[in-house]
C-alpha cells in the first residue's frame, strides 16, 4: 500500500464533495449537509472499492463524520491500517487526540500523542506545534466522559 494511490482527477473529487460538505456546514443547514454528507461517503465509497480501506479515506470520513464515536472508531481503524503498512499516521493520531481531548479523555488522547511523538519530531513547524499544543491540553485534562 503507498502513501497516496489517487490520481488528481479522483481526489480532486473528493475535495469538491468535501466543500460541499463544508458549505453545508458553515450555513447551518442540515438537510443540505445530510446529502452532501452522502455524496462525500459515495466517492469515498468509490475509491475504497478501487484502493481498499486506505487510511487517507478512513481518515477523510472521519473528518466529516458527525457521530463522535464513529469517528474515534474511523480513526483508529486508519492508524491500524497505517500503522500495519508503515504508512504516515501523525495526521490520524493529531486528529484523533483532538476529539478525545474534546470528549475530557485526556488520558486517551495523551497515548496517541505518545505514540506519534517520533514522527511529529520529524515534521513541520505546524505538526510539531500541534503535536506541542495537543500534547500539553492532554496533560491539564482531567478525565471525563467516554466517547
Amino acid at each position: 500500500m503507498v502513501a497516496f494511490p489517487f490520481t488528481d482527477a479522483e481526489w480532486d473529487a473528493i475535495k469538491g464533495a468535501a466543500l460541499l460538505v463544508v458549505n453545508a456546514s458553515l450555513v447551518e443547514d442540515i438537510p443540505m449537509r445530510a446529502s452532501a454528507y452522502a455524496g462525500l461517503l459515495d466517492k469515498l465509497g468509490d475509491l475504497r472499492a478501487r484502493y481498499g480501506d486506505h487510511p487517507v479515506l478512513l481518515e477523510t470520513q472521519a473528518d466529516f463524520a458527525d457521530d463522535n464515536a464513529e469517528r474515534v472508531e474511523l480513526y483508529r481503524r486508519a492508524a491500524a491500517v497505517a500503522e500495519a503498512h508503515g504508512l504516515p499516521i501523525l495526521s490520524i493520531r493529531l486528529s484523533l487526540a483532538g476529539l478525545l481531548l474534546e470528549a475530557g479523555e485526556g488520558l486517551a488522547a495523551g497515548s496517541e500523542l505518545l505514540a506519534c511523538e517520533e514522527e511529529a519530531t520529524k515534521g513541520d513547524d505546524f505538526d510539531q506545534a500541534s503535536w506541542a499544543d495537543l500534547s500539553a491540553r492532554a496533560q491539564t485534562c482531567q478525565p471525563g466522559r467516554s466517547i
